[in-house]
This record gives structure tokens, sequence and C-alpha cells, in this order.
């Protein structure tokens, strides 16, 4: 059986989508709790998978929501209006995870059990180090921080897509070239 605002394929309709937010700029309560039963799974999980945590994307969702209703006429007059939720919750989410990276949660890198020596903290260096270090210094500053956070801290690729302000597939590119610039450097 198919819900209201569905298609055959259980995407969302994008011109019941808008109709429902033109409903709800006219004050209609039965149209608002239709567009967020149509749109919320999804919204949620795109929150949830940028947060990582189920209370903060629950809140993300409540304020898009609530944007909605005081500005519905503005979603419903969108091309797609499903696309300018998603944008919505997407950039609601990166603020609150760039957000608390500056007061260093989102991004930490991971922990490990094992205690292990830093080998940048030892007062003395392998000729392996030094000629890492030396190529490291060849990046530009952008690609060199990307390479420690990645290598040294430990940060997924999608960690770095959101400290960087880039698409992963970018942050991927990028990582792949500093690489192969380190492998070159290192093998001269």
């Amino acid at each position: 059986m198919r819900r209201a605002g569905q298609t055959g394929s259980g995407l969302v309709d994008q011109e019941d989508i808008g109709g429902l937010c033109r409903a709800v700029a006219d004050g209609d309560r039965d149209a608002f709790r239709r567009l967020y039963g149509l749109t919320s799974p999804r919204l949620f999980g795109i929150a949830l998978r940028i947060l990582r945590d189920r209370a903060k994307a629950a809140d993300v969702l409540r304020q898009v929501f609530l944007e909605v209703w005081n500005a519905a006429a503005e979603f419903g007059a969108a091309d797609d209006p499903l696309v300018r939720l998603v944008a919505r919750v997407r950039s609601l989410s990166l603020d609150l995870v760039r957000a608390e990276a500056v007061e260093g949660h989102a991004l930490d890198p991971f922990e490990t059990e094992d205690e292990v020596e830093d080998p940048l903290a030892r007062e003395q260096r392998s000729e392996e180090l030094k000629a890492l270090l030396t190529c490291l210094g060849q990046l530009t500053q952008e690609r060199r921080r990307m390479i420690l956070h990645a290598y040294y801290d430990g940060w997924s690729r999608e960690a770095l897509s959101i400290y960087f302000d880039a698409p992963v597939h970018a942050v991927n590119t990028w990582v792949w070239r500093s690489i192969a610039e380190l492998d070159a450097g290192l093998d001269a």
C-alpha cells in the first residue's frame, strides 16, 4: 500500500512536498503532520549520519521543521522543496559539527589502547622520518594538515570532509595526490 505523497518506488513526490509546504504556509496543521511524516525519516537519517548522535539529530530536525512552519511559503516556492529541506538539515548539522570542532569534540582523533611512543616527540629522528618530514614540508599547508590529520591523528575521510568543508570525493583525491607527491619525494 502506497502512502500519500510517495511514488511507487517509495520516493517522495516533489510536487506533493511543494503542495504540502504551500498548505503549511496557510496554517494547515494536518499538512504539516503529513509533510513531517513524509520527510522526517530521510532528514533525520542525514542529520544522524553527519552528527552521529540521535539527540543532536533530533534537535536539528526540530529546528528545521520550526523553520518550515515559520517560512513554509519559501520552501514551497523552491523548484525542489525536498532538496531545500535536505540542504537545510545538512547545513545545520555541519554548523553544529564545526562548532563542536572548535571546542574539540567532533573531530577528535581515535583512541588506541596501546601506548606507543610518538616518533615526532623523540629528540633523535631516523633518516626515514627526516626525509618524510622534508617531503611533508613541500606540500601546501592545507594538504599537509590533511595528511597529518588522516594518518597521524586517524581522522576518517568524512571527518576531513567536514573539517576542510569539501566533498568526500575531493578529499580522497587530495589525499591520494598528496601521497603520490610524498612517494615521489621519498623515491628521489
